[in-house]
């Protein structure tokens, strides 16, 4: 099956799941049973774009972008809410990431309009380092999603109220590092 099958196999079987199949798909991604039919970046992507789509923004599948036949860009997906524009990036690593994940998709925002934001969902924590890195390459336009910080949104149907309040403290505050799990109105 070529790679454009796959992905809309993905996405049909992603389609046909409601919040409570996602949430089982997601505590089997966390404890390491993911489907073997999913591979777990994949499942990853398509299981939380289908909960923001169910949550209502507008969702854009993972997509390649070329240019004279060249593949310039690989990207796990796209988001459209309340006049925002978000292209989204995925990780389920064990270890920490780093800044090359952070330092990607910043370039890649730097082909889109100024006002697209990114943000980045990883299954786990992000390394020092590339905290720091945020903090030290403005404009803070790279919202970072933590394992834990998902797992409370997706279990609340809040993603959307996440990412409201993530943009928000970034324009607030000039920083993208808002922690969910420390706010008493996300909990």
């Amino acid at each position: 099956m070529t790679e454009e099958g796959r992905s809309g196999e993905y996405q049909r079987r992603v389609l046909a799941l409601g919040h409570e199949g996602l949430l089982e798909l997601w505590t089997g991604l966390r404890e390491g049973r993911s489907p073997p039919d999913w591979p777990a970046g994949i499942l990853l992507e398509y299981l939380v774009l289908r909960a923001f789509q169910l949550e209502g923004a507008e969702v854009i599948w993972p997509y390649r972008v070329q240019q004279d036949g060249l593949l310039l860009e690989q990207i796990d997906g796209a988001l459209y809410f309340d006049g925002v524009s978000c292209l989204v990036e995925f990780k389920d690593v064990t270890r920490p990431v780093d800044t090359v994940a952070i330092v990607k998709l910043k370039a890649q925002l730097l082909r889109r309009p100024r006002a697209t934001i990114g943000a980045l969902f990883n299954t786990g924590e992000f390394s020092q380092v590339a905290t720091s890195l945020m903090r030290m390459m403005p404009p803070p336009d790279v919202l970072l999603w933590t394992g834990d910080e998902i797992d409370l949104a997706l279990r609340g149907r809040r993603l959307l109220k996440g990412m409201r309040a993530k943009l928000r403290h970034a324009v607030e505050m000039g920083s993208a590092e808002l922690n969910l799990l420390d706010r008493s109105d996300f909990r």
